[in-house]
């Protein structure tokens, strides 16, 4: 008994009709309506990525042409019969109508010579006499041309079929006298569909992750997808399962990428190092599992965007999962881990260490600091001023905001302290607020006190109002004076210099929305003018009760016992330079702490 020969998937299951073709509707419908309305060219180009079809596509349309059974009795009045001498004839592949030419090793001048004499030779009782000339951009620039006479004007019984993977290659003149057609890169849920059909004629059980993890192992292409399921079915059996598979082709584990976010979303470090040693120890390609790093951040970018999830080429558990995940992200901590995982793969290509450099971009992504959207903060703000109660003062009107006055906060209802009160005393306020902008700057309003009699407050539990109690700027200055020393040294972590020369100053008075420094020094004055801005912004995250300040002014007040003179001398003495620089040892504390700390000597330089 003869033995069974053994058919790989690719050709076992080749499309023997228009309508098998998977995902490439655009071409198939064109050509059964040429050859409805008998409207056939004598030269077509097919062109796409490998594995869609183009060679299969000019097969059927060969065996379409010389089919012997009418249109009308065809199916869909187009495809092959299957059953007339001619269909039969060319699918055991003895048919002498239908030539099929590989252009790699057919590309030189005589070739086509060859070619160019038996196009005259009439078809033997057929309609047409196709060549299929597969990978035709391999032809050289002799051979393009001695082709082109014939390829212009044909014999009547002769059609040209060019199949090619680099289009662009083919010589202007070839393209302008053919049909073109761009065969289209199959879809995984295609190829997932028609892999379902396949594992139910030839009797193998797989789940859905695993057909989507073949589907995605071809990457566009059904016949290498195809290649990928005969390798499982020879490691796996006829039960095919995805951790069993993913791990005999080699396939990173999803679960490595799902760890890698988590550890971002942690912000650990040590997880990072721990994940690349895994894939190190497991014998993953570096750069692979970069790809997939990435198109698994792209899965979260959908999942987080968009409304439907079929965008995400993953089962319908896996896209459950990612959709969970992707809530603890926003879309702009999303594009920029995206960014860093682009920049390693183009680093991984050069590198002469790639498992330091994927190192170094896990660390990055862990250390990233968390975005924050500032539509939904504003939005966040909004929605809480709508909320709250309006706020009235004590005749019914509600209050006035100056634009320059006291600052403004609450105090309790029993007793209004004489200082600012602690920040644990404060009420709590609303979390979305407080984690997008800190501490709030107005703090809970406080019931009001109607008078009683003998001038004392009493608390009318049943009427009470909300109101605003108005700090006086004395209170103010005195609560600031308090805590300038620890002001003081908040600067000097910033930034040292400052907050020594900051160390001899005082609040002295608050006019308007304006704080005037008195400064010993009228040099350290005019030092500590250029660092206003900076200053004041300290002073608003200090303390929040002087956030209406806009201005921060430092004199140096002039002492008693000057009294101001009718006229300045035209020319002043020069004064010793030893004597200035004892007395700036004695009474600057800059220069005290610069001879203490650093162990400098004062030196005057004449400017040379």
């Amino acid at each position: 008994m003869q033995e069974q020969r053994y058919l790989v998937a690719a050709r076992k299951y080749r499309p023997q009709l228009f309508r098998e073709l998977v995902a490439q509707e655009h071409v198939t419908e064109t050509l059964k309506n040429a050859l409805r309305l008998n409207r056939l060219g004598h030269a077509y180009l097919f062109s796409g990525p490998r594995g869609v079809g183009k060679t299969t596509a000019a097969r059927l349309l060969a065996k379409a042409i010389n089919c012997q059974t009418p249109l009308e009795e065809r199916e869909d009045r187009a495809e092959p019969c299957r059953r007339c001498e001619a269909c039969v004839a060319f699918e055991e592949g003895r048919s002498l109508n239908v030539f099929e030419i590989d252009a790699a090793s057919n590309n030189k001048v005589e070739d086509v010579r060859e070619l160019r004499e038996t196009v005259r030779v009439p078809p033997q009782g057929a309609r047409k006499k196709v060549y299929i000339i597969d990978e035709v951009h391999m032809l050289s620039n002799a051979a393009f041309n001695a082709l082109l006479k014939t390829l212009e004007e044909p014999p009547p019984h002769a059609l040209f079929i060019f199949a090619t993977t680099e289009p662009h290659k083919v010589l202007p003149t070839i393209l302008s006298r053919c049909q073109r057609f761009d065969f289209r890169r199959i879809p995984v849920e295609a190829i997932v569909a028609r892999l379902r059909e396949i594992c139910a004629a030839e009797g193998v059980e797989a789940d859905d992750e695993s057909l989507m993890l073949l589907a995605r192992k071809g990457d566009g292409a059904l016949r290498d997808a195809l290649s990928a399921f005969d390798q499982a079915v020879s490691l796996c059996g006829t039960t095919l399962r995805y951790a069993e598979l993913a791990q005999a082709l080699g396939v990173v584990d999803l679960d490595l990428y799902f760890a890698v976010t988590d550890h971002v979303r942690a912000g650990n470090g040590a997880g990072m190092l721990a994940v690349v040693e895994q894939v190190v120890r497991s014998g993953y390609d570096l750069q692979e599992f970069a790809i997939g790093l990435a198109e698994h951040l792209r899965n979260l970018l959908v999942a987080r965007t968009m409304p439907d999830l079929s965008l995400i080429e993953a089962g319908e558990a896996t896209r459950r999962r990612y959709a969970e995940a992707a809530r603890a992200f926003e879309e702009a901590d999303l594009l920029r881990l995206l960014g860093l995982v682009a920049d390693l793969e183009s680093r991984l290509k050069s590198s002469a260490q790639p498992r330091l450099q994927l190192e170094l971009t896990l660390l990055r992504m862990a250390s990233l600091p968390h975005a924050v959207d500032l539509r939904r903060a504003l939005e966040m703000l909004e929605r809480l001023a709508r909320t709250s109660p309006p706020r009235t003062d004590s005749g019914g009107s509600p209050p006035s905001r100056a634009a320059s006055g006291p600052a403004v906060r609450s105090t309790p209802a029993a007793s209004k302290p004489s200082r600012p009160e602690a920040p644990e005393s404060r009420p709590h306020t609303s979390p979305e607020i407080s984690s997008v902008f800190g501490p709030p700057a107005l703090e809970t309003l406080k019931r009001n006190r109607p008078k009683g009699s003998g001038g004392q407050a009493a608390l009318a539990p049943a009427e009470a109002t909300d109101v605003l109690v108005a700090e006086s700027p004395a209170e103010l200055l005195a609560a600031l004076r308090d805590r300038w020393p620890e002001f003081v040294q908040r600067v000097a972590q910033v930034r040292r210099h400052v907050g020594m020369v900051l160390e001899d100053t005082r609040p002295e008075s608050i006019e308007g929305t304006t704080l005037w420094v008195d400064v010993r020094d009228p040099a350290y004055a005019r030092l500590l003018q250029n660092q206003a801005t900076f200053l004041l912004e300290q002073l608003h995250a200090f303390m929040e009760e002087v956030r209406h300040l806009t201005a921060l002014r430092f004199r140096s007040p002039k002492p008693v016992h000057e009294a101001p003179t009718q006229m300045a001398p035209s020319t002043p003495e020069p004064e010793d330079p030893a004597l200035v620089l004892e007395r700036l040892r004695r009474t600057s504390p800059v220069v005290q702490k610069l001879i203490d700390q650093f162990g400098c000597e004062l030196y005057w330089g004449n400017g040379q």
